[in-house]
């Protein structure tokens, strides 16, 4: 699997940020409170979606917003895969 693309919008510190991965290996740093944990939940979330005791809508979906999405494009056997998952909030419920 190569990913190609990561595109979050309200979730956890980001606004609205697409991320373009070049080819190969690839490794996140930065500073504590970078961002790099929540890059690596969105994609755990867009694969798998919410689990308990894992992933949760309130621990991903940004503070004082009703929606959000993770949308993740990477490439298997030379084929684009495109998925998208979305967060949106009812009252105090966060559901995908």
């Amino acid at each position: 699997m190569n990913i190609k693309s990561l595109t979050l919008k309200n979730i956890r510190s980001y606004k609205r940020k697409t991320i373009e991965f070049p080819n190969g290996n690839i490794l996140l740093s930065g500073n504590i409170g970078a961002g790099k944990t929540s890059l690596l939940l969105a994609i755990d979330f867009v694969l798998f979606g919410l689990r308990k005791n894992n992933v949760s809508g309130n621990g991903l979906l940004r503070k004082g917003e009703d929606e959000g999405f993770v949308e993740l494009n990477f490439e298997i056997n030379d084929k684009d895969i495109i998925i998208r998952r979305n967060l949106k909030r009812s009252g105090d419920k966060i559901s995908q």
